[in-house]
């Protein structure tokens, strides 16, 4: 039966010698395509400082700028997320909390920017998460530069973070975090972004934050900081740790972590500041699930495996038939 199969195989081949041919080039094409997907380098440097130079605030004392975080490259959720935020005319940033994309490799980054520049206007600066992290190189430096930066507007001080682990928060960067807030002193507001929170607000038994995060809430505290926001935990927390104001806001596309509706949905937050105030308001987002969003992600996460399962097979046919033909000559 299989050497008939074969027979069968090279007939159809012989007969259609340019089909044949057309399909084997798309085999390497498709695989180049994928190849180059996942392995070439990004022309993008320094995104984020970029971004910062795109910010306009024409009144710096009254302006509104969104927060999300933890989209994990779900576009179901952060495709319609970042529509709903360019259809709103008083928005002038966003800023992303982290867990950009699932890995930390180019081909999800790929995806990320072209998300991005395909559904939102305004600039959207990001701040590093665990998920953006690989094993090789921090591909989320490459693209966006520093891990953790500070910025202003007007009398606006923003302190950005790395925090990807839950373990203690690093030394160097406490320092620097301690200088910039030092140096914010003289800010009508304080705002500080970081992806995993120094504590966890569902209490005992759960440890999704920094070791030593009650360290770093008394730094907060001690200057004064106007409002702090995190995500890692996939839903919506606000409050108050020990008088510092706090926002988790991790409901951007990762699957949700728990089923209380009044935490656990799909969401990002706006912030709107009006001299020494920030009011925080809360935007939940519906998911766009259809079959081309399902094929879309399906074949991005898995072109290259299937690309070369398919040019595999087609190379053994190939072989087979090569042999054949030696054989009977």
């Amino acid at each position: 039966m299989r050497g008939k199969n074969f027979v069968t195989i090279e007939k159809v081949l012989r007969a259609h010698p340019i089909k044949t041919a057309l399909a084997f080039l798309f085999v390497l094409f498709f695989l180049g395509l994928t190849s180059w997907n996942y392995y070439a380098p990004l022309p993008i440097h320094d995104r984020n400082k970029k971004e910062l130079a795109r910010v306009k605030v024409p009144d710096p004392d009254n302006f509104t700028f969104a927060v999300c975080g933890d989209n994990k490259g779900n576009k179901s959720i952060f495709v319609p997320l970042l529509k709903d935020i360019n259809h709103s005319s008083e928005m002038v940033f966003v800023i992303d909390v982290g867990d950009l994309v699932p890995k930390g490799e180019r081909r999800f980054y790929r995806r990320f920017l072209k998300d991005v520049q395909k559904n939102l206007a305004i600039p959207l600066i990001t701040v590093i998460g665990n998920h953006d992290l690989n094993n090789d190189s921090c591909h989320y430096e490459e693209i966006f530069g520093s891990t953790h930066y500070s910025f202003e507007i007007g009398r606006n001080y923003f302190i950005v973070l790395d925090a990807t682990t839950e373990n203690n928060f690093n030394k160097e960067e406490h320092k620097w975090l301690e200088n910039e807030l030092k140096k914010a002193h003289a800010s009508k507001t304080r705002f500080v972004f970081m992806h995993v929170p120094p504590l966890d607000p569902r209490g005992d038994g759960f440890h999704k934050c920094l070791k030593d995060g009650n360290d770093l809430l008394d730094l907060f505290k001690r200057y004064n900081v106007t409002h702090l926001f995190a995500s890692h935990i996939h839903g919506y927390f606000s409050g108050k740790w020990d008088g510092v104001p706090y926002t988790i806001t991790g409901g951007a596309g990762g699957g949700l972590q728990g089923s209380d509706p009044n935490h656990f949905f799909h969401h990002y937050i706006t912030v709107h500041v009006e001299d020494q105030n920030a009011d925080i308001m809360v935007r939940p987002i519906q998911a766009e699930k259809n079959m081309v969003y399902y094929l879309s992600e399906f074949l991005e996460d898995s072109a290259v495996e299937w690309a070369l399962l398919f040019g595999v097979g087609i190379s053994l046919v190939a072989l087979v038939l090569y042999a054949r033909n030696r054989c009977s000559s």
